[in-house]
């Protein structure tokens, strides 16, 4: 890595651990962020972050890496508090908001190692040059999420069913495309 990239990365880490910071010690920022991630729009924009992240993975670029850490996690306050929030996303980020403000306890322990492992079989994946594992390996995140969801909060976990299906179908198109191109003459 050069020294720029050592630098950059450093950058990035201390803005990352700066948000999360703020987000989980000032109740004034958690919720203005929880208030503009009722706009569905977030839920969108996290599937379509996960690009650069294989991107930056694949190119074996770290500072990149953590800066599309960055904008996932950021991606959640982006965009205006909806006029008429979905009934079904409001449930399911109160059940969210109420996990996230118990504390450090055991399940939300396992949640953010789950998350970190995740994120970083991702990157392996894609760094590694595999296609297919970094394709399976989200697909299995989104899988799991999804399962989580549903069990976490049964009458609205569903609400994230599409979305987690459309980030596997993005990625699942982008890859397609890009071993399309690869074997062209």
């Amino acid at each position: 890595m050069s020294r720029w990239d050592v630098i950059l990365s450093i950058v990035f880490t201390v803005a990352l651990v700066a948000v999360l910071w703020l987000f989980f010690t000032n109740s004034a920022f958690f919720d203005w962020a929880f208030a503009r991630h009722q706009n569905t729009l977030s839920w969108i924009a996290r599937p379509v972050l996960v690009l650069p992240y294989c991107y930056y993975a694949w190119r074996r670029w770290l500072p990149g890496v953590i800066l599309s850490v960055l904008a996932i996690v950021t991606s959640m306050f982006w965009f205006p508090v909806p006029v008429a929030p979905r009934e079904d996303v409001l449930a399911f980020l109160a059940m969210e908001r109420a996990l996230l403000q118990s504390g450090w306890t055991a399940a939300n322990l396992l949640g953010a190692l789950a998350v970190a492992v995740y994120f970083g079989l991702v990157a392996l994946a894609f760094w590694r040059r595999s296609l297919w594992l970094g394709f399976v390996v989200v697909a299995l995140g989104a899988g799991l999420k999804l399962l989580w969801s549903v069990l976490f909060s049964p009458e609205a976990g569903v609400a994230v069913a599409p979305f987690a299906l459309f980030g596997v179908l993005l990625l699942g198109l982008v890859l397609a495309l890009l071993h399309g191109l690869k074997k062209r003459p």
